[in-house]
């Protein structure tokens, strides 16, 4: 696999070039905006870069396609009282000084013992931890509920993982790799569920395309009202 770029006006297209005993040039662009070119053996780089360049105003807007499914969150200052998203409720911190480090949910409350209540940061480093520990535990219970799913659509050994993404809810790789984006913790659980079996359809169908949706709404047929919900908590 090579890696190459070409300029198109004032953006820049890199992709990934594949070499394959095939007749025909393909393009794809994947869900994490990542753009594969698979060329038949032999084909010269002049022709290949001809081909990105006259197919570079449908790269990038499937890939501004995929970029606007991206969460959107505010701004928070992690202070008592304020309100914070979890499966889908709003609870509000309650913030101690302790000598010990603790986070718990407990009457309505994310209770937080921290060394430094004025230290913000901290606290939303240490609140981001303890919603990481909850995501494990459930995204993993919707990933082993789904692995029938995913075992139907494709022969690769699927994998989950999980981590802050900046402009997206999950992602799928060519590999069978599922990423979830730890934002989810704070969506009811039939929205996470949503996103999982959004991915999952992906290892069938690497794009958004007619067939990709026909296959959603026949695995998820609420799929568009668990959507709806997602964007306007999150959003």
């Amino acid at each position: 696999m090579e890696f190459n770029s070409i300029k198109y006006g004032n953006s820049s297209i890199d992709f990934q070039l594949v070499y394959k005993e095939r007749k025909t040039l393909s393009i794809k662009v994947f869900p994490d905006t990542t753009v594969v070119v698979s060329a038949p053996c032999k084909t010269p780089m002049e022709k290949i870069v001809e081909k990105v360049k006259s197919k570079a105003e449908w790269i990038l807007k499937q890939k501004s396609f995929f970029l606007s499914y991206e969460p959107r969150t505010l701004d928070k200052t992690y202070q008592s009282g304020e309100g914070h998203l979890y499966l889908g409720k709003t609870y509000r911190l309650k913030i101690t000084e302790s000598k010990n480090k603790s986070t718990k949910l407990k009457g309505g409350y994310i209770w937080i013992e921290t060394k430094d209540k004025s230290q913000t940061q901290k606290i939303k480093e240490q609140l981001n931890e303890w919603y990481k520990s909850k995501a494990i535990i459930h995204f993993n219970t919707l990933y082993e509920n789904r692995l029938g799913l995913a075992k139907e659509l494709s022969e690769k050994q699927t994998s989950l993982k999980y981590k802050w993404l900046n402009n997206r809810w999950g992602s799928c790789f060519i590999n069978g790799t599922i990423y979830l984006n730890l934002e989810l913790i704070k969506a009811p659980k039939e929205c996470i569920d949503y996103v999982l079996v959004h991915e999952i359809c992906h290892l069938e169908h690497h794009n958004h395309s007619s067939s990709f949706y026909q296959l959603l709404s026949k695995k998820l047929p609420n799929w568009k009202a668990s959507k709806e919900k997602l964007e306007k908590l999150l959003s």
